[in-house]
């Protein structure tokens, strides 16, 4: 599988214990999609081209603190556990369906942001967070990206269809 349909949704952290065992931190936004499924896949760090993503098949996992540790078919030892750098992904064909108006932070990449003016100002590039609210990553064309905070007063409008997210922002403000 290549990992064009995949979401990422965290990352390895090193070994955990002598047995295998594999710290798992979840990204903050879509961390939790690990949870809803135990069909995994893993990209290594650094990112090469040519490199599929592997199937790991979850045997065991226990919350540790705000993040996972994880028992894999394929890591039996301490050594294979610290070899395995990288991200874990999902496929958002395993999950349960999503609620109307919900979405996949992936499914709005590279939307054009417009204004109420109609004036472009910029590709969403990625969504993130900062502890209170979750902040969409505009890219403008030529320039620094900046953050747009996603609450209603500024999100106006996620336009499937447009591929679009209209918004109440304003090129000045950044």
């Amino acid at each position: 599988m290549t990992d064009n349909h995949l979401i990422e949704a965290g990352r390895t952290a090193g070994a955990y214990g002598v047995r295998g065992w594999v710290r798992v931190v979840l990204h903050a936004r879509e961390g939790d999609l690990l949870t809803l499924t135990e069909n995994w896949w893993f990209l290594p760090y650094p990112r090469r081209a040519g490199v599929a993503p592997k199937a790991l098949t979850v045997m065991e996992i226990k919350e540790h603190g705000k993040d996972f540790i994880v028992r894999f078919a394929e890591v039996k030892t301490r050594e294979e556990a610290m070899a395995l750098k990288g991200s874990l992904l999902v496929d958002p064909s395993s999950l349960p369906e999503l609620e109307e108006g919900d979405f996949y932070d992936d499914d709005i990449l590279d939307f054009e942001v417009v204004n109420e003016k109609d004036e472009s100002l910029g590709r969403v590039v990625g969504i993130t967070d900062n502890g209170a609210q979750d902040l969409l990553i505009v890219q403008p064309a030529g320039g620094q990206s900046f953050y747009i905070p996603m609450v209603e007063a500024y999100v106006l409008e996620i336009d499937f269809e447009a591929r679009c997210v209209r918004v109440d922002w304003f090129a000045d403000w950044n």
